[in-house]
């Protein structure tokens, strides 16, 4: 089991993600900003950080940069609709030219979005 900080601004996405991640019996967090995940981040551990990239304000590209720097060696999931007026693809070279460690499009599957978290913090996979 996990414990996932899972960051999104829309509330529908940030639920259904959710969900996703209790019936893998990980435990979730979430936040609707990279401001607000900066804070959680820096006030308890985390096993894993799933972040969408596009979100007003500070972006997911912008929070995974100050994870690196702050959190080093925290897995992140990184899942986006692509970024407005540009191909899916930009999104997932940006994610991973920034650091994440998995790029997911929406919409995410649940077992994809589960196997993505066992493959990436193994010590916390369910059994």
């Amino acid at each position: 089991m996990a414990s996932v900080l899972l960051t999104d601004d829309v509330p529908v996405v940030r639920m259904t993600v959710r969900r996703f991640l209790e019936r893998g019996q990980h435990t979730v967090q979430e936040c609707g900003s990279a401001a607000e995940a900066e804070a959680l981040l820096g006030a308890r551990p985390f096993d894993i950080l799933v972040t969408d990239l596009w979100m007003p304000g500070r972006d997911g590209l912008t929070l995974i940069g100050w994870v690196k720097a702050h959190k080093p060696g925290l897995p992140i999931i990184a899942i986006t609709g692509g970024a407005p007026r540009a191909p899916q693809l930009f999104s997932m070279e940006e994610a991973a030219r920034v650091g994440a460690d998995r790029v997911l499009m929406k919409p995410v599957g649940m077992q994809e979005l589960l196997g993505a978290v066992a493959a990436l913090a193994p010590s916390a996979a369910t059994e």
